[in-house]
Formats: C-alpha cells, sequence, structure tokens
C-alpha cells in the first residue's frame, strides 16, 4: 500500500477473497478508530460487525501490538543478517510472514497456521534462508555463446501465486523472478 486511502479497497477484496478460498463468512472486523476502517454501509450490506478500541488505547489492541512488534523486530534483523539495505524491508517482512505461518504454535494445538488454514502441513522444502547467494538462470534470449548463464544473486522471497524464487542480481541491481536459482 502507498496510503491509508487504498485500505478499504484491500479491506474489501481480503474479505472476498476468504470468502471464495475458505468457504467460510467473515463476521466480525476490529480495528482501532482509524477511519480508513470505517465502512458502515458494506459492513451492513453483508453481515459485518465492526467493532473498534477506544482512542488512544493501544493496549485494547493488544495481540495486534505485539504482532506488530514481533514483525518488526524479526524483520530488523532479517535485514541485519544478510547485510541487505533497508530498502529491501518489505521481501523480509514477506519471507517472515511465510515462516511464522509455517511454524507450530501451542494456541493452535501445535499445529501451523498454514496447516490450519488449508488442511495440511506447508512444504518447507521450498524455504531458503533470506538473503543467501545464489546463482539465478538468465534467459538465454540474445545472448552469445561465450555470454555468462547465470547471474550471482541474493535471495529475497518468494513472490506471491507465482511458482519462483524472487532475486536481486548484484550486478545490475535488478530485481528479477527465476524458477531456475541454485542457492548455496
Amino acid at each position: 500500500m502507498h496510503s491509508k486511502a487504498e485500505t478499504q479497497t484491500h479491506l474489501k477484496n481480503f474479505i472476498v477473497m476468504v470468502e471464495r478460498q475458505f468457504d467460510i463468512k467473515v463476521k466480525m472486523i476490529r480495528s482501532d478508530n482509524g477511519s480508513e476502517f470505517i465502512l458502515r454501509q458494506f459492513y451492513d450490506e453483508i453481515g459485518i460487525i465492526h467493532q473498534t478500541s477506544c482512542v488512544e488505547t493501544p493496549q485494547q489492541n493488544g495481540i495486534v501490538e505485539r504482532k506488530h512488534q514481533h514483525l518488526l523486530n524479526v524483520t530488523r534483523s532479517l535485514l541485519f543478517q544478510s547485510n541487505l539495505p533497508f530498502i529491501c524491508w518489505s521481501y523480509a517482512l514477506i519471507h517472515f510472514g511465510i515462516l511464522v505461518n509455517c511454524i507450530p504454535t501451542t494456541f493452535l494445538g501445535n499445529k501451523t497456521p498454514y496447516e490450519k488454514l488449508y488442511g495440511t502441513p506447508y512444504d518447507i522444502s521450498s524455504l531458503r534462508v533470506f538473503g543467501c547467494l545464489c546463482f539465478t538462470s538468465s534467459l538465454t534470449a540474445n545472448k552469445k555463446k561465450l555470454d555468462l548463464r547465470v547471474a550471482i544473486s541474493i535471495f529475497l522471497g518468494f513472490k506471491p501465486n507465482t511458482k519462483g524464487y524472487v532475486t536481486l542480481d548484484l550486478k545490475t541491481k535488478a530485481i528479477s523472478i527465476s524458477r531456475n536459482v541454485i542457492f548455496l
């Protein structure tokens, strides 16, 4: 998102996606008093209860506030350990989101959030270390016989809904998506 103005569109799309993909109805939305969450007519039309916390009381959103802090702490840690600049924060955050959904929790009866949602464990064989060195296969179009066939890259994560890895080419600083990656 580039601004809070996009929140309403994303929230509506999220509700539609949850109902379509998981065949369940969203019954309640809980938020702070941010105006970006005020969609009274929309909520009324589809029967969603909108609960809000009191003004300037983040302690009423304790679970969300702690999870937000956890996300930021691990995102910073991933960037620090990989020596990547803060401009890559969104990739670190998405990577951590995948990891946290693959870790069993006692809150869900020692199941992972992914397993609870989809009914099957996440295939962890695709997981890689964030920021690790990798070699991305170059496209062969417009290449000469002796040109390099790989690009030395850094692993940034996974692109949602795509069977490929997101990598940062160390030479060109270009971000690409490829399924043909060899990891160190």
